[in-house]
């Protein structure tokens, strides 16, 4: 039906209605105007106020339980629905549509010992050798099916029955499949894991029953039960690896199920099977972005993050506007902004700095005023000693956040250190940003960085001064004093005893502006040394 065709017959339904409702307002109280009314809503999709009409019928016959049936039936609600089509099938018996609803809404229900004795009665009303052929296997599957009353057949009975299932062609083989897939999952399941097994070379059944395994997978996986999962799929893996026949395109089932199995392998930290599943299912798909990104993350895990490179690559070079997703504004965008910036923390941690900036600049491309992604690039850029970069960075960072007072400190993380000279008018501009604002988190936490630098350098200074002094306390005790030239030693003497003056009071003016406890100590220890090495040249002096 053409979509003008439903939109007119839709309006035909309003409109008869409308007529009918009228009807009935003025006095009409015929029974056929009533179920008129009641098929009216119906077919407008108004099943509630449908029931309700119909069942004021005083003495409905036949076509109106059948009815009453088929709504109850659209809301699942399978027990009131049987009593409706059994009540129509009891009023006229010859009725064979009314009898194959009660089968089915008994075979939705569970009840599959009822289901059998209706086929029995159904067989003798059936007028189409396709419907009796379809009665006939399923009533031959409902026997073999364990855990039934029907189930108790041995021998001869139970050969018979596996004959007839084995023996149905592709068009019967398909029309049982079609009625199993209007069941629910949980009566369906053993049924079609019967019929796989006596009919192991369908590809049709095992392809039915493999898709209600998924679906029993997939709401274990809701619940978190992982283990389950995987338990449940893994037996079929095998058959879902098995290169497919020639000119046979991948069954999506196949390449499901070793997604899930893999996903199952990376929750349980099995992250060996999960490169395995996730590398099957991307050998016969060719290629897939997310099954990339699944591979990706599972090297990422195995600490093969080169394998893990890879795959992200592929992953961004395989999204595209046509690539399936949410409804969700920029969605793909940010997927592939998301997979950059995750690269580039993966490398940075690893201190792998060039590679960490070159997935961060790619990142940027997509989101170029993205703040955290700048601020991000400028300290890379200062990392890797590009203060170009980094002050053009900077710049940009100012636009964005015109406000954030601890910018002044990042353009003091580009200046190079070069000299005790340097942290000392470093430590001056902190001090001035420091009172500038007060009490403002984000510039103290910036301030104890760039002191933590500086006391780094400090340290090494030390290690520097400290080594000479060593050295020439080496000399004074080795050479006998008559070969000692006293002047020249005093001069050098004198010449560490003021470098380490100077180093003693920039680690001072560093102590006043630390406020955390393990820096503290760490420059009282550093001020404790200097002082051990000047009283050291103080002596060696004198």
């Amino acid at each position: 039906m053409t979509m003008t065709a439903r939109i007119s017959a839709s309006s035909s339904a309003a409109d008869a209605a409308r007529l009918l409702e009228q009807a009935i307002k003025a006095g009409c109280q015929d029974r056929q105007v009533v179920f008129m009314l009641g098929l009216a809503y119906k077919k407008l999709g108004r099943n509630l106020e449908a029931r309700q009409t119909l069942r004021k019928i005083a003495e409905p016959d036949s076509h109106t339980h059948f009815q009453l049936g088929l709504l109850a039936f659209a809301e699942s609600e399978f027990e009131p629905a049987e009593r409706e089509f059994s009540r129509a099938w009891e009023l006229l018996p010859d009725c064979y549509p009314a009898g194959y609803n009660v089968l089915l809404c008994r075979l939705c229900r569970g009840q599959l010992d009822a289901a059998a004795e209706t086929i029995a009665r159904l067989l003798v009303l059936a007028q189409s050798p396709a419907d009796r052929e379809t009665l006939q296997a399923l009533d031959a599957l409902l026997c073999l099916t364990p855990g039934k009353a029907e189930a108790q057949v041995s021998g001869n009975g139970r050969l018979d029955r596996e004959a007839l299932l084995g023996a149905l062609n592709a068009g019967q083989e398909q029309r049982l499949l079609q009625l199993l897939a209007r069941l629910q999952f949980e009566v369906a399941f053993p049924l079609l894991r019967e019929l796989a097994r006596v009919r192991p070379g369908s590809h049709s059944s095992r392809e039915a029953y493999l898709e209600v395994l998924l679906l029993e997978g997939r709401q274990l996986i809701d619940r978190g039960k992982w283990e389950e999962t995987r338990d449940l799929l893994a037996p079929h893996a095998r058959a879902a690896t098995e290169p497919e026949a020639e000119n046979v395109p991948p069954r999506p089932t196949h390449t499901a199920l070793l997604n899930m199995l893999g996903c199952c392998a990376c929750m349980l930290q099995d992250f060996d099977h999960a490169v395995a599943y996730f590398t099957a299912a991307l050998n016969k798909v060719g290629n897939d972005a997310w099954l990339h990104q699944n591979l990706a993350l599972s090297y990422e895990w195995l600490g093969k993050i080169d394998r893990a490179e890879a795959h992200w690559n592929h992953y961004v070079n395989l999204i595209n506007p046509r690539t399936p997703a949410p409804a969700l504004p920029r969605y793909l965008e940010t997927l592939i902004f998301e997979a950059q910036v995750r690269l580039s923390d993966v490398y940075f941690k690893r201190e792998k700095w060039s590679k960490a900036l070159a997935y961060l600049q790619r990142a940027h491309q997509h989101r170029p005023d993205d703040a955290d992604t700048l601020e991000r690039l400028f300290h890379l850029y200062s990392q890797l000693k590009k203060p170009d970069e980094a002050r053009r960075a900077l710049r940009r960072l100012r636009d964005l956040r015109p406000n954030d007072p601890q910018f002044e400190l990042y353009e003091l993380d580009i200046k190079e250190i070069r000299s005790v000279d340097d942290i000392d008018r470093l430590l001056g501009e902190v001090r001035k940003a420091v009172a500038r604002f007060p009490n403002d988190l984000r510039v103290e936490e910036r301030a104890a960085a760039l002191i933590g630098n500086a006391n780094s350098y400090l340290g090494q200074q030390y290690e520097r001064l400290a080594g000479q002094l060593n050295r020439v306390a080496d000399q004074m005790r080795r050479l006998p004093a008559y070969q000692i030239n006293w002047p020249a030693v005093r001069d050098v003497l004198r010449d560490l005893q003021d470098d380490l003056l100077y180093l003693r009071r920039t680690a001072n003016k560093c102590l006043a502006l630390v406020h955390q406890d393990a820096q503290r100590r760490k420059l009282k220890d550093l001020v404790a040394r200097i002082d051990r090495k000047i009283e050291l040249c103080h002596s060696m002096r004198n």
